[in-house]
C-alpha cells in the first residue's frame, strides 16, 4: 500500500506543478493581451484627438501636442513632413510603409514590426487627414517573452512556493486516500469504515472472501468424503481379498493333511480353489484397471472405433452366460465410429451387458443401441430386470456398493464394474445417464 500512495502522491504532483505552468503561462498571455488591446484603444483615441486638431489648425497643433509617443506626419508624396522624435531630414519615405497604405486606402491603418535583437515590437497606427496627409501614431512595447524573461525570478519564487505547496497537499491527500483502504479488515471487510467511493470494492472483496470460504468447505467436504471413500475402498477390497483366500487356504489345508481319500472329493476342493483363484484374479485386474484409470497412467492409443461392432462382438462373448440365465440379446442402430482407446471401450460394453443379464430375470431382454441424437453419440444398454430402486441411483458408480447385497454372493462379479465404467467415461470426457424403476429394468446411456 505504501507503493500506492507514494504513486498517487507522485502523479497528483506533477498534475499539480503541469497545471501551475500551464496556468501561468495562459494567465501571463491573456493578461498580455488584455494589456495590449487597452493600449491600442488608448493610441487610437489619441490619434483621433491629434488628428481632428490638426485638420482643424493645421499641423502647427502638434507642437503644441505633448505626447509620450511618437508622432508622424507623412505628406501625400510619402516624405516626412513632421516627427517629434526624429530628423524629418534623415527618414526616408514612408508610402511604403504598411499602415500608411492601408490609412489612404482604408481611412485607417495598422502594422506592428517587431525587433529580435532588443524583444520589443513597435505598434503603428495611421488616419488618413482631410488634406490627404497621413497623421501616424507609434508606441514601441516589450513582446510577452520580453516581459516574461523580466518577471522571471518573481514567477520562479511563486512556482516555487506554489510547489511547496502541492508537495505538502499531495502528500496529505494521497496519505488520506490510501488510510481508509489500509484501515480495511481483510477478513471482515463489510464492517470497515471506508468511503462510498471504494465501498464496491469492499463489497467484491467480502464476496469473495465469503466464495473463498465456501470452496474451502466444499473441499474440506470433499477430502472427508475421499478420505470416507478410500477407507471404504481399501475395507472392501480386504474384505473381497479376504473372502477368496479364506476358502483357498481351507481347502488346501483339508488337502494337505489328508483328510480327502476320494479322488473325486480332491478334484470338487481342487476345483474351489481354481475357482476362487480366478476370481481373485479378475478382482485384482478390476482394481488395477481402476487405479490406471484413476491417474490417467494408462498407456494408450486413441484410434477410430466403431461402436456398432464393438458392441457386436462384446455381445458374442457374453452369449453364454445370457443363454444361461435364458435372456435374449439384442444389437440395434447404426455403424458410428468415435475415437477413443478400444480395451476401455470393450470393458465399459462389457460391464453394462454382463449387468443387464446378471441383475436380469428369467427370459428378460438386454437391448444395446448405438445411435446418435442432439447431444452427441449414444450407446445405450437398457435390460428388463430387477431395476435400481430411486435411492440407490446415486452410489450404484461406488466401489463395491450393491444394490441387492443379499443376492450379491450367488450374482457374482467384484463390486467394480459399475465404476469402471465412469471412469472409462470421464477418460473420453463422456456422460453417464441412468434411467431405472424397481422391478421394471434399467437404461444406461453412455453419451459421447
Amino acid at each position: 500500500m505504501k507503493k500506492m500512495s507514494r504513486r498517487i502522491f507522485v502523479n497528483m504532483f506533477f498534475i499539480s506543478i503541469l497545471v501551475i505552468l500551464l496556468s501561468t503561462f495562459l494567465t501571463a498571455g491573456i493578461v498580455y493581451r488584455s494589456y495590449a488591446k487597452q493600449n491600442i484603444e488608448s493610441i487610437r483615441n489619441e490619434l483621433s484627438a491629434a488628428a481632428n486638431g490638426v485638420n482643424l489648425n493645421g499641423a502647427a497643433y502638434l507642437k503644441s501636442l505633448k505626447s509620450e509617443h511618437r508622432v508622424t506626419l507623412i505628406g501625400r508624396d510619402g516624405t516626412v513632413l513632421y516627427d517629434n522624435q526624429n530628423n524629418t531630414r534623415e527618414m526616408e519615405n514612408h508610402n511604403k510603409r504598411k499602415e500608411v497604405i492601408e490609412a489612404r486606402q482604408n481611412g485607417e491603418g495598422y502594422s506592428e514590426r517587431y525587433s529580435n535583437t532588443i524583444s520589443q515590437k513597435a505598434v503603428n497606427i495611421a488616419v488618413l487627414l482631410d488634406n490627404g496627409n497621413v497623421l501616424r501614431i507609434s508606441q514601441t512595447t516589450s513582446t510577452m517573452w520580453n516581459i516574461m524573461l523580466h518577471a522571471f525570478m518573481p514567477m520562479l519564487s511563486v512556482m516555487i512556493l506554489a510547489a511547496v505547496f502541492v508537495t505538502y497537499l499531495s502528500y496529505r491527500v494521497s496519505r488520506a486516500i490510501t488510510r481508509p483502504i489500509n484501515a480495511i479488515n481483510l477478513s471482515a471487510p463489510d464492517q470497515s469504515s471506508v468511503y462510498e467511493e471504494i465501498k464496491p470494492l469492499v463489497e467484491r472483496i467480502h464476496q469473495q472472501n465469503n466464495q473463498i470460504e465456501e470452496n474451502l468447505k466444499k473441499l474440506n467436504e470433499e477430502h472427508e468424503r475421499q478420505d470416507h471413500m478410500r477407507r471404504d475402498f481399501t475395507a472392501n477390497v480386504s474384505h473381497e481379498l479376504k473372502t477368496p483366500l479364506t476358502s483357498i487356504s481351507g481347502f488346501a489345508e483339508i488337502i494337505k493333511n489328508g483328510m480327502v481319500e476320494k479322488e473325486e472329493d480332491i478334484r470338487r476342493f481342487a476345483g474351489k480353489i481354481y475357482d476362487e483363484s480366478q476370481r481373485l484374479i479378475i478382482l485384482v485386474g478390476d482394481i488395477i484397471k481402476l487405479s490406471q484409470l484413476d491417474g490417467k497412467d494408462v498407456m494408450v492409443t486413441m484410434e477410430p472405433i466403431d461402436l456398432y461392432e464393438t458392441s457386436r462382438a462384446v455381445m458374442s462373448h457374453l452369449e453364454a452366460a445370457a443363454k444361461k440365465k435364458n435372456v435374449q440379446l439384442d444389437l440395434r442402430g447404426s455403424h458410428i465410429v468415435i475415437t477413443g482407446v478400444e480395451q476401455i471401450i470393450e470393458e465399459m460394453i462389457f460391464n453394462l451387458i454382463d449387468n443387464g443379464i446378471k441383475y436380469n430375470r428369467e427370459g428378460g431382454k438386454v437391448t444395446v443401441t448405438v445411435k446418435k441424437n442432439n447431444n452427441g453419440i449414444v450407446l445405450s444398454v437398457s435390460d428388463t430386470g430387477i431395476g435400481i430402486p430411486r435411492e440407490d441411483i446415486d452410489r450404484i458408480f461406488e466401489r463395491f456398493y450393491r444394490v441387492d447385497k443379499s443376492h450379491s454372493k450367488e450374482i457374482g462379479g467384484t463390486g467394480l464394474g459399475l465404476s469402471i465404467v465412469k471412469h472409462g467415461a470421464i477418460f473420453h470426457n463422456a456422460a453417464i445417464l441412468v434411467k431405472s424403476k424397481a422391478g421394471k429394468g434399467s437404461t444406461f446411456d453412455i453419451v459421447f
